[in-house]
């Protein structure tokens, strides 16, 4: 609602924050205050009745409204398209096919009163007369004297004055205040009396080259006809002879009733001659008039993952209960006129389940984006979340809430979302439409897209939304007796067989199959492909695929010092022996350039190679396997995009036995854990998008977790609690971190985004290439991660502040350090180190200086990554600001590296046990490579 005024100084009125606001619904009958009861609406959204009053009431107006909405949608009566049927034979030509559209009689009247207990009196803000008839009706129900009311005028704009409608907003405020007892403000009313339908038949006809031949669209309003239809547009796609008429005298019927029927039908005709719906409707979109269109449906197809069938999509495909399907739709509008005008796309992408028992239909993501252009679209942008929620709730009869996917960065314009029921979300949700928004052409393909959805899930073709589950239920009956009249019976013992298979796939039976696949040592081959071209996907998806990999780190380990990027060779240590990387670039005969999809999804997710050989734990497919479809799409987008390198890397040997290969896939029945990852509920956006990133492409656990005597890595309580990499420490990142000062959610941002936080140092070691990576992705992505890794652990109550020792403390320090014996060492720190790294802060020129007392590697329970960087300086900064520190590995024997460590150590974490055999861990470190 907008700011109140008084009607007559028009001040602005002060309203308690508690207000509650409603939507009043009007001329409501039995059965429908019944299905008001039952509807499934927003949390925090109420169905009150009081006398004659009924309403829904919510903490905002907007809440109220939508559950009115669709209130007035389920009271539409059922309808024979519900069914499923034949196509009707009318028009002569192939297929034909009616639809109907819901257009409620009465729209959302809007009005505003208020009402409000004011220390013992009821205070009324409203437009109505103040009359003494107001106050006497006012009287009779509430039982309270006129006298109780005070009355106020209300400032409202024009066409929201209706005297009868006023006086019954002011009534009705009254009712629900008395009723709920809280300030009530009633917004709108809207009447549910009968709900008119909109008919629309479509016919085609195909050539023999599988292209629309004819395309005959009519549309109507029954009982509103004016005797003549108008030509419209036929839409978008092309045809030898297309004809379009509407007989809509009173434009009642909406742009998305239109586009429901459109899309619906191209999308039947699609699926009945076996093609891929989208790849029908890219044949039938002029290359030239629509390349904007034909590009954003390439990337919206992209970012879905349309064309891949994951094995875990297959299993739920086979659920005998819950079935799963993919719908499509499309929607094209000019939003200027003139010679030139600018189209405007929107294109949309549901999956969702089906419960063939309730008729419940869980809608599980939506993929839509939207753009401008004809020739290109420029940039894909996201509907957002409210309109998806708005139209989804619409078409399915209930209310959802919708947030970005997983796999979308935060606080942009999300291309995927979530969808749940309003009452099971964390309450993290967008709630509102931002200021210039279009509305009709973001969201007109929902409908659309939601039915064809069904159909793939079901076989049933919806023609008439909403799809509530008893309609989903009813079509479903409906459908099974139509098969068995028509010999069905004879077809049974292949779908009970089926069932009984599916059954036991989705149950534990499919698990132990599962399980024996991925300990089978033997795996076929997949047959090679010629390297797709670049062209094959949108300059969005590889943009997409290019931050997958620097999540990933691809070319930290697939890049061997001085080689060519990605072209493999790093030689990884591991206990078992020395690793060799692979060439990840697109040369078919040395490379990734001959491998299908398919081929690449299943070394990612299982970690079999292409020719069926197993691959080493040493890459984290373990990780790599929690990847959304859409992530790995773009991922091998991007690699298949970059030059090719022919280069041959070094091939692993490792000792026997574990240079046989088939031992791993007994390894991977015991700690290979497949599937996507599964997003939080009960947690935000956030964290379920750095839990996905940490735990995903971003594999931090693999060196961040201790391993076991197999090579696997430890989870439960020592998730992250620290491991190895290349020699150096892994620190833990959970509780038990032996950092002086607790990590912080913005220390971790710091340290993660530009390499550098007060409170704990420089990222060096194998660190600095993963920040490097990092610096030039999403801050937000890179703050979701942080703040999934600080809700790993308890925070403190206040960020603490990096403060240097003081002289004082200083001076204690060194006597200590003069007793212990330790004055070669501090000669040695006051020679090489002191001007960089002083008790009191070195000089603050050439990049970060950080303070010695809160650097992790001194307060380490081991000095290996403190004698690693003493040695090998830092030669290679994560970042150009962070600077460069030399190393002293030919300035200073063990011995006297033994000394300075032993000096750094007392001096900067005196409360640390001392560390021992330093100048044998100095001589070990020395001999690792580097």
């Amino acid at each position: 609602m907008d700011a109140v005024h008084e009607g007559s100084s028009g001040g602005p009125v002060l309203m308690p924050e508690s207000m509650l606001h409603a939507c009043v619904v009007g001329e409501a009958d039995a059965t429908l205050l019944a299905s008001a009861q039952q509807l499934r609406v927003e949390a925090g959204v109420r169905w009150v009745v009081a006398g004659n009053v009924a309403a829904f009431v919510a903490e905002r107006f907007e809440q109220a409204r939508d559950a009115a909405c669709l209130l007035v949608l389920s009271a539409r009566p059922q309808h024979a398209a519900d069914m499923p049927s034949l196509p009707v034979q009318h028009s002569g030509l192939q297929q034909e096919a009616h639809y109907t559209w819901p257009i409620p009689a009465d729209r959302l009247v809007p009005c505003e009163a208020i009402a409000c207990d004011d220390a013992g009196s009821i205070a009324v803000w409203s437009s109505a007369p103040e009359t003494a008839d107001l106050r006497a009706k006012l009287a009779a129900i509430t039982g309270l004297p006129p006298d109780c009311f005070a009355l106020h005028s209300l400032d409202v704009q024009d066409g929201q004055a209706d005297p009868l409608i006023a006086t019954y907003a002011a009534l009705a405020a009254v009712v629900l205040m008395a009723k709920t007892g809280r300030t009530m403000c009633v917004g709108g009313y809207m009447a549910v009396s009968q709900v008119r339908e909109a008919d629309v038949c479509v016919a085609a006809s195909l050539d023999y080259k599988g292209a629309l031949l004819d395309w005959r669209y009519v549309a109507r309003t029954p009982g509103l006809t004016g005797g003549e239809a108008v030509a419209r547009d036929p839409g978008p796609y092309s045809s030898s002879r297309a004809t379009s008429l509407v007989d809509d005298p009173a434009a009642l019927i909406p742009g998305s009733a239109h586009t429901f029927a459109r899309e619906s039908f191209v999308d039947e005709i699609a699926r009945d001659h076996h093609r891929d719906p989208v790849s029908f409707r890219l044949d039938h979109l002029d290359p030239v008039e629509y390349g904007g269109a034909r590009e954003l449906i390439d990337t919206v197809a992209q970012r879905a993952a349309w064309n891949t069938d994951t094995p875990d999509r297959k299993v739920r495909r086979a659920n005998n209960e819950v079935a799963h399907g993919r719908g499509f739709a499309f929607d094209t509008h000019d939003a200027a006129s003139g010679d030139n005008p600018i189209p405007d796309y929107s294109a949309w992408i549901v999956d969702l389940d089906v419960n063939r028992l309730t008729g419940d239909v869980a809608l599980k993501r939506v993929v839509a984006g939207r753009a401008s252009g004809r020739r290109r679209i420029g940039r894909l942008i996201g509907v957002p979340a409210r309109q998806i929620a708005a139209a989804a709730s619409r078409a399915l009869g209930l209310q959802l809430t919708a947030r970005p996917s997983h796999d979308e960065t935060p606080g942009t314009q999300a291309v995927s979302h979530e969808l749940a029921p309003a009452s099971f979300t964390s309450g993290e949700v967008a709630t509102q439409t931002a200021a210039g928004d279009r509305l009709e052409i973001d969201v007109s393909p929902a409908a659309a897209a939601i039915a064809n959805a069904l159909y793939d899930a079901t076989g049933v073709r919806f023609r008439a939304p909403p799809f509530t589950p008893e309609r989903v239920l009813a079509a479903l009956g409906a459908m099974r007796e139509s098969e068995a009249a028509n010999g069905g019976i004879g077809n049974r013992p292949r779908r009970a067989k089926r069932s009984l298979w599916t059954a036991l796939a989705a149950g534990g039976v499919g698990s132990l199959i599962g399980l024996a696949c991925t300990a089978w040592p033997l795996r076929a081959p997949i047959e090679a492909i010629a390297r797709p071209a670049a062209s094959t996907w949108s300059d969005a998806t590889i943009a997409r695929g290019r931050q997958i990999a620097e999540f990933g780190d691809c070319a930290v380990c697939h890049t061997a010092p001085g080689g060519v990027v990605n072209a493999g060779g790093l030689g990884l240590e591991t206990p078992f022996g020395m690793v060799y990387t692979t060439n990840l670039t697109p040369d078919p005969k040395t490379g990734i350039g001959n491998w299908s999809f398919a081929a690449f999804d299943r070394a990612m997710r299982q970690g079999i190679s292409r020719d069926g050989h197993h691959l080493y734990p040493a890459f984290p497919y373990t990780a790599f396997t929690k990847m959304s479809e859409a992530d790995m799409t773009a991922l091998y987008a991007y690699l298949m995009s970059q030059p090719a390198v022919e280069h041959s890397p070094p091939v692993t040997r490792l000792p026997f036995p574990l240079n046989q290969r088939a031992l791993v896939a007994g390894w991977n029945a015991l700690y290979l854990k497949q599937g996507e990852f599964k997003p939080d509920p009960t947690r935000s956006a956030i964290w379920n998008r750095g839990a996905y990133l940490v735990d995903g492409a971003g594999h931090c656990s693999a060196c961040h977790s201790p391993r076991n005597a197999f090579g696997a890595e430890k989870g439960g309580r020592l998730y992250l609690s620290g491991g190895s990499a290349e020699g150096w420490v892994a620190p833990s990142l959970v509780a038990n971190s032996k950092a002086p000062v607790r990590w912080t959610e913005q220390a971790l941002y710091d340290y993660l985004k530009t390499g550098f936080s007060h409170e704990h140092g420089v990222a060096a070691g194998p660190m600095a290439p993963v920040v490097a990576s990092l610096s030039t992705l999403p801050e937000e992505d890179v703050r979701a991660m942080a703040h999934y890794v600080a809700s790993l652990s308890p925070q403190p109550a206040a960020a603490p502040t990096a403060v240097p020792l003081s002289e004082s403390a200083h001076d204690l320090a060194t006597s200590a350090v003069t007793l212990q014996g330790l004055d070669r060492g501090r000669r040695i720190f006051d020679g090489a180190c002191a001007v960089c790294h002083a008790a009191t802060g070195g000089v603050g020129n050439f990049g970060v200086r950080p303070l010695l007392s809160l650097n992790t590697s001194v307060s380490e329970a081991t000095p290996d990554n403190l004698l690693n960087v003493i040695q090998n300086g830092i030669d290679a900064p994560a970042t150009d600001a962070l600077g460069y520190m030399p190393g002293f590995k030919d300035s200073f024997d063990d011995r006297q590296i033994a000394d300075l460590v032993s000096y750094i150590r007392a001096t900067f974490a005196p409360n640390e046990a001392s560390w021992k055999d330093l100048a044998q861990a100095s001589a070990r470190i020395r001999k690792h490579v580097h």
